[in-house]
């Protein structure tokens, strides 16, 4: 199972640590951070407790796209709902998608800083969101306790792993690269800007609700080369 846990501008050191250690609990091993803050390796050691290499081993980036770009799905964790947080997953949904998808690809999940969650440019990277279920006077769960639940839910469902679909998905570069094509195809047909930034959005959240496989993709690139061929016979530009 190959998931990566994604902490974005993580604030407090010791929910690093604590994050580590329940990632080596449940047998996971890909922690990936978006600006830590300063001096988080030693400051979170206390609450490792055994986890050591998993603080050595994790990767830093600059921004959340940089994280994921060699996943294939994506799911942010909130509580809160409305507005972008619209393409949810009921949690236990969203556990088998992780499960289904890690078999054959990466994917990745999400956590936001501990004060605000996720910013709205998080949630753009985001195919799906997904709240972890509480109660209703207090839902709000904190950063390393919220990612323990996640990777014990994921670890209940190694134990019998037959019977699955295996997908060939794309990463989220190649999801990019697929994009560009069918967007120059966009623009062949000379669409006003406002329009085709419309097109994109709707196309790209179209793309996320099911994942994109690779042959799909191939099949977009194709026909959106074949669009802009006949587009350039039958619209020629003046030189």
């Amino acid at each position: 199972m190959s998931v990566a846990i994604v902490l974005v501008e993580p604030e407090i050191p010791d929910n690093i640590g604590a994050v580590a250690r329940a990632m080596k609990n449940m047998g996971l091993n890909d922690l990936r951070l978006v600006k830590p803050p300063g001096g988080w390796r030693e400051k979170a050691r206390k609450l490792a407790v055994g986890a050591d290499p998993f603080l050595d081993q994790a990767k830093i980036y600059d921004d959340l796209k940089s994280a994921v770009r060699d996943t294939v799905w994506v799911i942010g964790t909130t509580r809160r709902q409305g507005g972008r947080r619209r393409a949810f997953l009921e949690y236990h949904a969203a556990v088998r998608k992780l499960r289904d998808v890690s078999r054959e690809k990466t994917a990745a999940i999400i956590f936001g800083k501990e004060s605000k969650g996720l910013s709205n440019e998080d949630l753009h990277v985001c195919d799906w969101f997904t709240t972890i279920p509480t109660g209703d006077e207090y839902p709000s769960i904190n950063l390393a306790q919220a990612v323990m639940i996640v990777c014990f839910s994921l670890f209940q469902g190694t134990v019998k792993a037959e019977g699955y679909e295996k997908w060939d998905q794309v990463s989220k570069e190649e999801f990019e690269s697929v994009m560009a094509s069918f967007m120059r195809a966009v623009e062949s047909l000379e669409y006003k800007p406002a329009i085709a930034r419309r097109i994109d959005s709707t196309f790209r959240a179209l793309l996320k609700r099911q994942g994109l496989l690779r042959s799909e993709g191939e099949m977009i690139k194709g026909l959106s080369r074949r669009i802009v061929e006949r587009a350039v016979q039958k619209y020629p530009k003046n030189s």
